[in-house]
């Protein structure tokens, strides 16, 4: 019994200093919270981003139109005429219609590949710029985290600071 007692009171005294620390370094730490979808769909880069992604796809899918509707011409027309067609011409006119077939798929390719790759060109200097946003309002204030809101699985508003309208005032918007 005595030495269950003194082996409480030993970890007691161990233990007492550690949870102390523990607990004035959990008081000590600053966490905010910020809401950077909506911070992106605020900023005139992205909306300028956007414009430019859209104009980007409209070009595309103005070509693609003009082509399907050429494909859809030609396929007309060799239907039209395929029984009175000489052999040669009707396997010349469908390795034709063919090649357009493969144009239109690779351009559809291509297409999506430049969106992707000018997608990521423009959005990078937008996503630089919020960070650096939030690293200054971090280091301003004085926060030790801070999360976005839309990826936090539980959030005591009691003890957690959005921060995202002291961000939208980095960015000016």
């Amino acid at each position: 019994m005595k030495t269950t007692k003194r082996l409480i009171l030993t970890l007691a005294l161990i233990l007492a200093p550690l949870m102390m620390v523990a607990a004035q370094g959990a008081a000590g730490q600053k966490i905010a919270i910020v809401d950077s979808q909506n911070l992106l769909t605020s900023m005139p880069e992205a909306k300028a981003m956007q414009t430019e992604l859209d104009a980007l796809m409209k070009k595309y899918e103005d070509t693609l139109v003009k082509l399907r509707e050429e494909l859809n011409s030609k396929y007309q027309a060799y239907i039209a005429e395929q029984d009175t067609l000489l052999e040669t011409i009707k396997v010349r006119r469908e390795q034709e219609l063919e090649d357009l077939a493969k144009r239109i798929e690779e351009l559809g390719r291509v297409a999506q590949e430049d969106i992707q790759k000018k997608q990521m060109e423009l959005f990078a200097p937008i996503q630089t710029k919020l960070r650096d946003a939030i690293n200054k309002v971090g280091e301003e204030n004085g926060y030790t985290y801070i999360m976005d809101a839309t990826s936090i699985l539980y959030l005591n508003n009691a003890s957690a600071i959005d921060a995202t309208a002291q961000v939208r005032a980095k960015l000016g918007i």
